[in-house]
């Protein structure tokens, strides 16, 4: 079992596809997709994958497109990928570890953790009244961690993969909207994230919007 920092190995994910000009939106919500059963196996060196439940998570619905992505991340180094030609096993995925492997013996990393605020000498203590709505408005904000996203979308009959790609995406940037500003109910923001079609069928705003790639079309591709 691989010792791995969830919320770090996403956040150093997403840089590289930032940087990458060759990524599309197809390789992002494939990658998310085996990055989930990755989690779900406890980050387990190589893990054993089911291609049509893939294909769902990740929102794609051609075979031929669902196997050129995957060569893609294959090559790119974003994961190595071991076909399977046998109808009765499946093909098998090793996860690439972008540095961020903790010393955590649960196997998952230690995320960040937030530290206490003490006031300096000489500082007034901050009124009651003031403190609670100072906590009632972050605790709107921003949710404690990802479990609490996923929860509520499950109270919602959402998907869980969505759930952890609108916790990724808000979390990498630091709970910001695309002009700056600061999410101030994240729940409020989840339901217009779902209404609005996931944001994974939106343009992206970063340095991969707009690049197009020749898809390869491939007469051997394992089942």
């Amino acid at each position: 079992m691989e010792k791995v920092n969830y919320i770090a190995h996403l956040n150093a994910a997403f840089k590289r596809f930032n940087n990458d000009y060759r990524i599309r939106q197809g390789h992002i919500t494939l990658y998310l997709a085996f990055f989930q059963k990755w989690n779900r196996k406890f980050f387990k060196r190589t893990i054993m994958v089911n291609r049509q439940l893939i294909m769902e998570n990740a929102k794609i619905r051609s075979k031929t497109t669902y196997h050129n992505y995957l060569k893609d991340l294959n090559e790119w180094g974003y994961l190595e990928y071991f076909p399977s030609y046998h109808p009765s096993v499946g093909s098998r995925i090793r996860m690439t570890d972008f540095g961020t492997s903790s010393c955590s013996s649960s196997g998952v990393g230690t995320v960040q953790k937030m530290d206490g605020y003490v006031p300096e000498p000489g500082h007034g203590m901050v009124p009651s009244l003031k403190q609670k709505t100072k906590k009632n408005f972050y605790k709107l904000a921003t949710p404690s961690n990802e479990n609490e996203v996923l929860n509520y979308f499950r109270k919602n009959n959402w998907p869980d993969i969505e759930g952890s790609k609108f916790y990724v995406h808000y979390e990498s940037k630091n709970w910001k909207l695309e002009r700056g500003l600061k999410i101030k109910d994240w729940k409020a923001a989840a339901k217009s994230y779902v209404e609005l079609g996931y944001i994974m069928k939106q343009e992206w705003r970063s340095p991969t919007a707009g690049y197009l790639i020749n898809l390869r079309k491939n007469y051997n591709e394992p089942p």
